[in-house]
């Protein structure tokens, strides 16, 4: 399966205001009524972030158009679209960035794709895609047992156990560091994608 779009972009809509990337964007995604839902691009990158929604480059989707944030020379953070191979920056078509702290599934408050999983993954991903510190579940302890198992130099025994607290959490934190992921401790899509790599049922 894949990601699907949910709001459809339109490039030609958006404006060159230079300074306003993210309305740029917005208006790119028509997305109305929420002007001044996100002040700037470096919000909106952490309200992807808290969400768990803000993903590597190396996961960029080829199908679907998402936003992009980009460190800039001067710190302040810029963001771009990236549509189905494309780079768009304030209504231009640009070389693809280098410099980037990575893409999001949402946009000035409103959500852009969606991941449509697979049975696989439905059965073991709760409905809002992820699992996080604070949840638990059966399929919680089987995960325990498995990072117990298989990563034992950093995976505590206090970590197993269906409750997803502070140990399992480091130690997802510390897979998703040495697998070069975003280490935000939550098991969502692409963390258990790694984890399944390695061996990992669900």
């Amino acid at each position: 399966m894949g990601y699907r779009q949910l709001k459809p972009f339109y490039p030609q809509d958006m404006t060159k205001k230079k300074g306003w990337c993210l309305e740029n964007v917005a208006r790119g995604f028509h997305i109305y009524g929420v002007k001044s839902a996100q002040p700037s691009a470096k919000v909106d990158m952490e309200f992807n972030r808290a969400k768990g929604t803000l993903h590597p480059m190396n996961t960029l989707p080829s199908n679907v158009a998402v936003p992009v944030y980009v460190d800039t020379p001067s710190k302040y953070e810029h963001i771009e679209v990236s549509d189905k191979g494309k780079f768009w920056s304030d209504g231009v078509v640009v070389s693809r960035p280098s410099n980037c702290f990575g893409w999001g599934e949402w946009c000035n408050g409103v959500r852009i794709v969606e991941w449509v999983n697979d049975h696989h993954e439905e059965g073991f991903l709760p409905s809002r895609g992820y699992w996080k510190e604070g949840d638990t579940d059966a399929r919680i302890g089987r995960l325990a047992d498995f990072m117990y198992k298989n990563f034992p130099a950093y995976t505590k025994k206090e970590a197993l156990g269906n409750y997803f607290g502070k140990n399992i959490c480091a130690s997802i934190t510390e897979f998703q560091r040495r697998c070069h992921l975003e280490a935000d401790g939550c098991v969502g899509r692409i963390t258990y994608n790694k984890l399944k790599e390695y061996g990992f049922k669900g």
